[in-house]
C-alpha cells in the first residue's frame, strides 16, 4: 500500500500504536511531507482486512450468500450492499452496491476496509464503516 492510496478517513492499522487507527487531516498530510517518496510501511501503517467480524460490527446481516446490509429495513432489493466471501476463506469474492439512481456496481478486488470505504465515497453512499 502506498501513501496515494490512502484518503483522509481511511482506516488503516498503525503497528507504532498497535490499534487502528482513522486517518484525519491534521496527520495524514504532515506525515507524507516529511518523506514525500515514502511507502505506508516507513510509517508502520498497514491495511485492515475486511472480514465477517467488522461487518457485522457494522450493521451487515449474514445470508445464505453473503454478508447484505440495506440502507431501509425490509427492503432488500434497492439501497443494498452486498459481500461475499471465498467458500472456505475470509477473502472478499465479491462487493456489490446497489443504489437507485445512484448505482449498480460490482467489485472483485476490494479486500481492505479502506477500499470499501473508496468504493462507497465514489459512488456518493453514505455509509461510514467503523473498527
Amino acid at each position: 500500500m502506498e501513501a496515494k492510496d490512502l484518503m483522509i478517513g481511511d482506516w488503516v492499522y498503525n503497528k507504532n500504536i498497535d490499534n487502528p487507527m482513522q486517518i484525519y487531516p491534521t496527520i495524514f498530510p504532515q506525515m507524507f511531507r516529511r518523506k514525500p517518496n515514502a511507502s505506508t510501511e516507513d510509517y508502520n501503517i498497514f491495511p485492515i482486512t475486511l472480514t465477517p467480524e467488522i461487518l457485522e460490527k457494522n450493521g451487515f446481516i449474514l445470508k445464505p450468500d453473503g454478508w447484505l446490509w440495506c440502507k431501509e429495513k425490509g427492503i432488500d432489493d434497492k439501497n443494498y450492499i452486498f459481500i461475499q466471501f471465498r467458500k472456505g476463506c475470509d477473502e472478499v469474492r465479491l462487493v456489490e452496491l446497489n443504489f437507485v439512481n445512484k448505482v449498480l456496481a460490482k467489485y472483485e478486488q476490494i479486500h481492505y476496509v479502506h477500499e470499501l470505504q473508496h468504493a462507497l465515497r465514489l459512488c456518493g453512499i453514505e455509509k461510514d464503516i467503523q473498527l
